[in-house]
């Protein structure tokens, strides 16, 4: 028995229907169980500042990101270098180290972190230098090591934005810096809608 040639309307429909196949099956695979629905690869990690002191400062400063408003005399993408014992300098100013003040910079509103997105393992822990002037305006945001791009934009404006009640310095304001550790902890899966069989 001898099989006839496809005609091309017959090759155009088997086409279409392997596409539509191919396609419904690139539908399905973001919904399979254990993966977040909607998200191919994605890892979604949960910001924490943690309580315990950050270890002392080290000379390599990296990646900086701007504060909200920074000073004239302080350019915000000039990398932070230590002054004398702890203290550092952003630019023309020099900003003190905690155990030289009297009175610690504080928040005058909770600092809320996102949510953020990565690709591949989080890190450990981020190191974050908050540079705050003596009115209580945020000068300048800086990481210590390197911290990866999408975690630095979504912390960055956060800190940049915040609001502080100045430090204390023989009792005058001063300009100050905080070092915080951010620690990502990765969030659970998102349930995803149960598979018929």
């Amino acid at each position: 028995m001898k099989l006839r040639p496809w005609t091309v309307t017959e090759r155009w429909l088997l086409a279409l229907w392997l596409s539509l196949l191919l396609h419904g099956a690139l539908w399905w695979l973001p919904l399979r169980p254990g993966q977040p629905a909607g998200e191919a690869g994605g890892l979604t990690v949960r910001l924490s500042i943690a309580s315990e002191p950050a270890p002392p400062p080290t000379a390599a400063v990296a990646a900086g990101i701007p504060g909200g408003s920074a000073a004239a005399s302080a350019p915000v993408d000039a990398p932070p270098q230590p002054d004398a014992g702890d203290r550092m300098r952003l630019g023309a100013d020099i900003y003190y180290p905690a155990r030289e003040l009297d009175r610690l910079a504080q928040e005058r509103s909770a600092i809320v972190l996102p949510d953020v997105e990565l690709d591949g393992h989080p890190p450990a822990s981020v190191l974050v230098l908050v540079f705050i002037s003596e009115t209580g305006r945020v000068d300048g945001v800086r990481f210590e090591g390197a911290a990866p791009a999408r975690l630095a934009d979504a912390i960055g404006p956060v800190f940049g934005a915040a609001s502080y009640q100045p430090a204390l310095k023989d009792g005058v304001p001063v300009k100050s810096y905080k070092r915080i550790r951010i620690e990502p902890q990765p969030e659970p899966a998102a349930l995803s809608p149960a598979l018929s069989h």
